[in-house]
């Protein structure tokens, strides 16, 4: 289904536009089912400074953090740099074959990896307007699936090198 997205200047592009995907009953409980498995696998490979999607951490920890860490650095250091990133369709970007390998390299089991892998594969989609569509469905190689409880979490995965990479360059790094 595609609904348009309020207060959009133009309506003639695609962006203005939400595509939403109602899945089965069924495979929403499976998935709440694998988030819980997920999040105590997770930790194994997450950072505690990430701060997305994870149970008892929200973006005001996130503020309260910064703000921390400036008060306590403003005494020291007078100047301090921040860079805030928010990547415009992120869920859309991420590599199937990559999530796997990050998932096998944290020590994920096999059958979450696979399972998660069969999640995301076979997804096709065919634009229509009612009146015209195309003739064929286009095969979805990239991105975690928009709406799924699952999502969050895969894609806090998939980042989670960022959050670790951050200490051999010696800098502060949150994600939110």
């Amino acid at each position: 289904m595609v609904m348009p997205k309020p207060v959009k200047p133009d309506y003639s592009v695609p962006k203005a536009y939400q595509m939403i995907s109602f899945l089965p009953t069924l495979s929403k409980i499976i998935e709440h089912v694998a988030l819980t498995r997920k999040t105590v696998l997770a930790p194994n490979c997450l950072s505690p400074l990430e701060f997305a999607c994870q149970k008892g951490n929200s973006p005001l920890d996130a503020v309260h953090l910064v703000l921390e860490k400036v008060h306590k650095d403003s005494n020291d250091k007078p100047y301090r740099s921040a860079l805030f990133l928010n990547v415009q369709g992120a869920f859309d970007k991420v590599l199937h074959q990559q999530l796997a390998e990050i998932m096998m390299t944290n020590n994920f089991p096999p059958y979450l990896v696979d399972w998660v892998q069969l999640c995301l594969s076979d997804r096709s989609v065919r634009n229509t307007d009612g009146a015209a569509s195309e003739p064929a469905f286009i095969l979805i190689q990239v991105g975690i699936l928009q709406g799924s409880p699952l999502s969050p979490i895969l894609f806090n995965v998939y980042t989670s090198l960022l959050c670790h990479n951050y200490q051999r360059i010696g800098v502060d790094l949150m994600v939110s």
